[in-house]
């Protein structure tokens, strides 16, 4: 993404490279550039000290809020966690699909900047990003051609991803207490937590009144929506019986 710059409102991943008495200076890494935080916009509240933060080399989630020739000008503190777990959780992957294209350059003899100057522009425009250039590659490897990726290149990165590419699964956690006096009480619980293993959410009991759910996927921000909106639901419908919350395991 060189020469390229982030959208406003955009989600980034930076790295902390030096800290001032009123603002932090981070690399922007999906666009090769930096911008700054000014401390007005590192956390919600108060801050004496912007080091209680922030720290140099560190990895963190930003939102762009301005982007101008002389500077982008990033927020943490309008990026809610959930965002910042999955674009982490993205990055992560990202990085270790960078390797199998690393590998798949090796293979031909180039190397992983050669990859990036032959190709790299291209699979961000055709695929928009490493990651799901190689889930194309290893489940439907014709598309890399009909999409024009040079056959060398094609032929390196199927026969890689065949061998190397698995799917990341992401489990998201959230707790569930449920508390009633009616006199059925027992047979509510059995019925709601029933209707939830029916939606492919699993439950696991940990101790009166409190039950874990668990849901799996190679999406976070999907499964981690789908066990909001189950437990939200859960916890109307059983208020009409007594007491019911929810919050998602940090």
């Amino acid at each position: 993404m060189k020469d390229r710059l982030p959208r406003y409102g955009e989600l980034v991943v930076c790295r902390i490279t030096r800290i001032n008495p009123h603002s932090a200076i981070a690399q922007i890494i999906e666009y090769e550039t930096t911008g700054m935080i000014h401390v007005s916009e590192v956390a919600s509240r108060w801050v004496r000290d912007i080091r209680e933060f922030v720290r140099e080399n560190e990895y963190i989630v930003c939102r762009v809020i301005d982007v101008r020739p002389e500077g982008i000008s990033l927020s943490m503190k309008r990026v809610h966690r959930e965002d910042t777990v999955r674009k982490l959780n993205e990055f992560k992957r990202e990085k270790r699909t960078e390797k199998l294209l690393e590998m798949s350059a090796k293979s031909i003899g180039k190397t992983l900047e050669q990859a990036k100057k032959d190709i790299g522009d291209f699979i961000i425009e055709e695929f928009g990003s490493y990651t799901k250039l190689f889930e194309i590659a290893a489940k439907t490897p014709d598309l890399l051609d009909r999409k024009g990726l040079p056959d060398k290149w094609s032929s390196a990165i199927k026969d890689i991803a065949k061998k190397n590419y698995s799917e990341k699964i992401f489990i998201v956690k959230g707790r569930l207490s449920l508390i009633t006096n009616a006199p059925n009480g027992v047979e509510i619980i059995k019925k709601i937590l029933l209707t939830v293993k029916g939606q492919g959410i699993k439950v696991q009991y940990v101790s009166a009144p409190k039950y874990m759910i668990v849901g799996e996927g190679n999406n976070y921000k999907e499964v981690e929506g789908r066990i909001r909106t189950i437990c939200e639901d859960v916890v109307k419908e059983f208020n009409k019986f007594g007491e019911a919350s929810f919050e998602l395991e940090k």
